[in-house]
């Protein structure tokens, strides 16, 4: 299954495009400047390293996160179920059951850690929360995109101070 996809849309006479994150129901989460949302039906992602299931796997909220993960490298061996809301973590229970360790990288707020104490309750120690990774952000995302906007601007401070001494 493709990661991400381009789909075309129309919505009261105007025609759109996004970005298409498919989900176990043949349901789609769509992302664009404009819209956040969900050609139904809603339901959990799944991604698997390989055709047998990994020791590990990664959860995330959203699409987004996951994609930042795949960014940043940390999930390169790691199965990964992408929650596309933190209302449909009963869904994602069941896909865990076997795993030697469930990272979480969840939001830093109320939904993010309500969602890890849920599947906490269910899994005990094989639940790792991740999210200090990114703390002072509320997500990887924001977290990745903090990173590459500090990076660039290193970057051009550092040519500026090459170019004027």
């Amino acid at each position: 299954m493709a990661n991400c996809q381009q789909i075309h849309y129309s919505c009261r006479g105007q025609r759109y495009y996004a970005v298409a994150f498919e989900n176990q129901s043949n349901g789609y989460e769509i992302r664009n400047r404009y819209f956040k949302g969900c050609l139904a039906p809603k339901d959990i992602s799944i991604r698997r390293v390989r055709d047998d299931p990994s020791t590990e796997c990664a959860v995330f909220e959203g699409f987004i996160d996951y994609l930042s993960a795949l960014a940043l490298g940390i999930i390169n061996v790691a199965d990964a179920i992408i929650l596309n809301s933190v209302s449909n973590v009963n869904k994602a229970i069941p896909f865990l059951k076997g795993y030697a360790a469930i990272n979480c990288y969840l939001d830093n707020d109320n939904a993010g850690t309500m969602a890890l104490a849920e599947l906490t309750a269910i899994y005990g120690s094989t639940v790792i929360d991740r999210s200090t990774l990114y703390s002072g952000f509320n997500d990887l995302n924001e977290y990745l995109t903090h990173q590459s906007f500090t990076t660039k601007l290193n970057d051009y401070e550092n040519r500026q101070s090459s170019i004027n001494p």
